[in-house]
């Protein structure tokens, strides 16, 4: 199982993918973060009745439940008008996002939670996930491993939350959060870089 770091470091390399042009918009980062960590709600009825991994890695964990989600977006963003995240129109001002770049945003950031889970070690049988339902059923899993997994305790929901915090898990916290700050920076040195590339060369002929 992949930890939240993990999550929403995919969730802010989706926003980072797709934001709009000028300063950081942080509700659409916070959005994009919530929905990369959002398939892991299906921890919260397992919590409630005592055993945490009743529903995890089920219907939330799926290709439908992106269509849904992103569907959703889109529905939602329509309603809406357009979007509204960037500044109010008026002259010069950019339009809003459009009800398309919202369902790209919802699609990517959402998917991007599969897409982790699909690469990370998974020692507990079944293998993987029921990522393509309800295309197919069959549990699917990477023929590689990006990260390494946390095996949480079944028991009880005490002793969930003391599985996340063994040394094994917390081994797997650390490595989740270098992953998240070598990403953050490499997204920040490529936009310096780009900046530089795309700066106006001063025309010296021009000089008095």
């Amino acid at each position: 199982m992949a930890l939240c770091l993990a999550h929403a470091t995919a969730g802010y390399l989706a926003y980072e993918a797709l934001r709009p042009a000028g300063p950081h918009r942080l509700g659409l980062l916070a959005g994009a973060v919530v929905l990369a960590n959002a398939p892991d709600l299906d921890f919260v009825p397992g919590l409630l009745v005592g055993r945490p991994d009743a529903f995890h890695r089920g219907v939330t964990h799926t290709l439908g439940a992106a269509v849904l989600v992103t569907v959703a977006a889109w529905a939602i963003a329509r309603w809406r008008g357009g979007g509204g995240t960037g500044p109010r129109e008026g002259a010069g001002a950019p339009a809003p996002p459009r009800p398309g770049w919202w369902a790209a945003l919802a699609a990517a950031a959402y998917g991007s939670h599969l897409l982790v889970d699909w690469v990370t070690v998974d020692a507990v049988p079944p293998v993987g996930i029921q990522m393509l339902w309800p295309l197919t059923a069959s549990w699917l899993h990477a023929p590689f491993n990006l990260l390494g997994e946390v095996i949480i305790d079944r028991s009880g929901r005490g002793a969930f939350v003391r599985s996340l915090l063994t040394p094994t898990a917390l081994l797997a916290w650390a490595h989740e959060l270098g992953v998240a700050v070598v990403a953050v920076a490499s997204v920040h040195v490529f936009r310096a870089i780009r900046a530089v590339l795309a700066a106006p060369v001063a025309d010296e002929s021009l000089e008095p």
